[in-house]
């Protein structure tokens, strides 16, 4: 987990002006601009803001890899971006289908989907995954909704340097919904198979004559069944958002989200003696009529002032409360006559309450000719979280269930054990970074950042405490050469710094906290725009390694040590943007050799679980711009991935590859929008992803899914 800073609603124009307009945002392309916001209109590069829509596939500039809102052609590392359109053309309701578009993005463990905090990027697995560059791995909340999601941003590389405890292959950034000075009013609905059902309404506008008080309302509300067996949910999400013009130089925004969700924990299938394909996908090996509830409350409070045409600071704040509480059945073995799992009941009750306060100053200025956009930054963190969790045991009562003919409804096991923990974590940091302008054609980019964190860890049925407290440095560099206007050759290398906290630092108090997560990422690449920028090709070779991963204790399985050490190293090729425009793609391969390095248990050269070696995705869209078609889009996907390691045992049970094709259309008249979206057209078996081969989950068969959206 990370720790981060808040970005604003929209970026101030750094010019010889008297007043900053703090609305102005980046709308790039000549399709459906953005309400209340002109086609064209743009931010100065530099400046603090997030970015606000994008017509089509390609974004010109992105926040996540500086913190201010910079056109990528200018930094020396490579962040892939999945606009609203992209989001819309999907009719993705989770995050998790727009990552399966974002190469070098695999799906790890998803905690029987109660989250998707959990995926590798560039063979690294993070849980680095922010919203408006406050992060979202706080406890347990429920995955975002796509309903209130402007963009979705994914920085490729180390982070350390901006966003502290972090990975070395990357992170997740989310951008949210702005408010517009134009009032509408946007209502959707979608219906899909499975029996799902889900109503949405987007609507913003001015509050006052003068345009000064603007806001932005969200809602999305829905439930569905599953493929798998007595799996269903519903959830609601409700986020809004209110700007306040204090004065031409001065905004205050105010942003807020609820999210209700209620769903059936899902551990997936069992391989059975490592084979796959015994059972059928829909098995569910729960117990019906169990759910999870969860909740999460946030708000967001952004003050952005100006000072003069060259300088500007934020001010930010981020409080969240988080709670997870309910009941399960979970597969913990197989009897030798392989079709008799044994199972545990399970209660958990997990909840958390997240405070962040950040300041941020950014100046340019010029030394010797040579420009600088700085970047000054503070940043305080506490968490606190409690986890309760509940057990029966399986040696006293195993809960059996065949596999393969079920009965459910067996009398429920008691409960004899407890886990009763509560973590306290707090974070305080001070980072820098200095974009330089050495010439037209040669930028650098220089940071660091320093992290004093604290945590302690009480198991309250025990007694048991664990305390640690470490300081971190995390410096990054990078250096970009503009060989022509439409090439440019850049080199960036970075350290990570993670601490190895959580319920397992009680486990292994007796000797003391584990030591933290180091790791150390570099790459070299390559930017090109085609097609007189209409769209864009990068390119990468990277190498990321990690040490003092933890990994199980030889002497003590019940134990762990931090002595592991992991490496990855590949390339990717990514493209996004038009090929006319009729046609747009957003398309990417990724290459990534993902294995064990040093360990004390796992042989040195295994490959590290659910990361493929050859993975890619192609989304393309045509839509007619003339004629008696015009509005009419037709288009499709192909998600590729290739074998994988199942377990974290070095690779005995494997998950096979899998290609999925999916495809869509959709018809826009006025300010009406129809959509047809097959995800999986040829009903393709695969499997997502897996912890273990007692729980490995199933990818969606075919589904259909039918949109409409009405704007007034």
């Amino acid at each position: 987990m990370a720790t981060a800073l808040a970005f604003g609603v929209g970026a101030p124009a750094i010019a010889a002006q008297e007043t900053i307009a703090l609305d102005e945002v980046v709308v790039e392309g000549p399709r459906n601009p953005a309400p209340g916001l002109p086609a064209g209109s743009s931010t100065a590069a530099g400046t603090i803001g997030l970015i606000g829509p994008t017509a089509g596939f390609r974004a010109d500039r992105a926040v996540s890899a500086t913190r201010t809102d910079t056109p990528q052609r200018d930094v020396p590392q490579v962040v892939t971006v999945a606009p609203r359109e992209v989001i819309t053309d999907l009719a993705a309701t989770r995050v998790d289908q727009v990552l399966g578009y974002t190469p070098g993005v695999v799906q790890q463990n998803n905690f029987g989907g109660l989250t998707l905090f959990s995926y590798a990027i560039r063979g690294v697995t993070t849980q680095e995954i922010y919203k408006n560059g406050f992060p979202l791995a706080r406890g347990f909340p429920p995955p975002p909704d796509t309903q209130n999601i402007e963009r979705i941003e994914v920085l490729k590389g180390p982070g350390g340097g901006l966003f502290g405890r972090s990975d070395p292959g990357g992170l997740v950034n989310i951008i949210t919904k702005q408010p517009t000075r134009e009032r509408f009013v946007e209502m959707g609905g979608l219906w899909g198979s499975f029996e799902q059902v889900r109503g949405t309404i987007d609507s913003g506008g001015a509050l006052n004559e003068d345009g000064t008080l603007l806001y932005r309302f969200n809602l999305a509300a829905g439930r569905q069944n599953s493929f798998r067996d007595f799996v269903d949910g519903d959830s609601l999400m409700v986020a809004p958002v209110v700007s306040w013009q204090v004065t031409p130089d001065t905004r205050v925004t105010v942003e807020t989200e609820f999210q209700r969700n209620r769903t059936v924990f899902d551990r997936g299938v069992v391989a059975i003696d490592n084979r796959l394909g015994l059972l059928p996908i829909s098995r569910f090996l729960g117990e019906p009529g169990q759910s999870i509830r969860q909740s999460s409350d946030s708000m967001q409070i952004r003050v952005d002032h100006r000072f003069d045409a060259d300088w500007q600071m934020r001010l930010a704040t981020y409080l969240n409360s988080n709670s997870l509480s309910g009941e399960a059945v979970e597969v913990r073995g197989i009897a030798a006559d392989n079709r008799t799992v044994l199972r545990d009941r399970n209660f958990r009750h997990y909840d958390a309450d997240v405070a962040l306060g950040q300041a941020e100053l950014v100046g340019r200025f010029d030394t010797a000719g040579i420009g600088h956009t700085l970047l000054l930054g503070f940043e305080r963190e506490s968490t606190d979280g409690r986890y309760q969790q509940i057990r029966s045991n399986i040696s006293q009562n195993p809960y059996s269930l065949d596999v393969y003919d079920p009965v459910y409804g067996q009398p429920l096991p008691p409960y004899t054990r407890q886990t009763n923990g509560f973590e306290r974590v707090t974070n305080t940091a001070l980072y820098a970074q200095d974009q330089i302008a050495l010439s037209p054609e040669w930028k650098a980019m220089l940071g660091a950042r320093f992290d004093v964190f604290e945590q302690s860890f009480r198991e309250r049925t025990t007694g048991t405490r664990t305390d640690q407290a470490y300081f971190a440095a995390s410096p990054r560099a990078g250096l970009l050469y503009q060989a022509l206007p439409e090439l440019a050759l850049y080199a960036n290398v970075g350290t990570s710094f993670r601490p190895n906290i959580g319920p397992d630092a009680a486990a292994s108090s007796f000797r003391g906290p584990f030591a933290p997560e180091t790791g150390l990422g570099y790459e070299v690449g390559t930017k090109i725009d085609l097609f007189g920028g209409a769209s864009s090709l990068t390119g990468a070779a990277f190498r990321v390694e990690r040490q003092n991963v933890l990994t199980p204790d030889p002497v003590n399985t019940g134990f762990s040590i931090a002595a592991g050490a992991v490496r990855s190293q590949g390339f990717e090729v990514t493209a996004a943007g038009r090929l006319s425009p009729e046609v747009q793609i957003l398309a990417g391969y990724v290459y990534a050799d993902a294995v064990v390095t040093k360990d004390n248990v796992l042989p040195v050269g295994a490959p590290l679980i659910n990361v493929p070696r050859h993975s890619g995705s192609l989304l393309a869209v045509h839509e007619a711009q003339e004629g008696p078609w015009k509005g009419f889009g037709i288009g499709g996907g192909v998600r590729a991935v290739g074998e994988r390691a199942g377990d974290a045992k070095g690779g005995a049970f494997q998950l096979p590859g899998y290609i999925a094709v999916d495809a869509l259309a959709y018809y826009r008249w006025e300010n009406v929008r129809f959509g047809l979206n097959v995800e999986n057209v040829f009903d393709t078996t695969y499997y997502a992803s897996s912890l273990s081969a007692f729980r490995v989950y199933p990818g969606a068969p075919r589904r259909f899914t039918g949109t409409l959206s009405v704007r007034f």
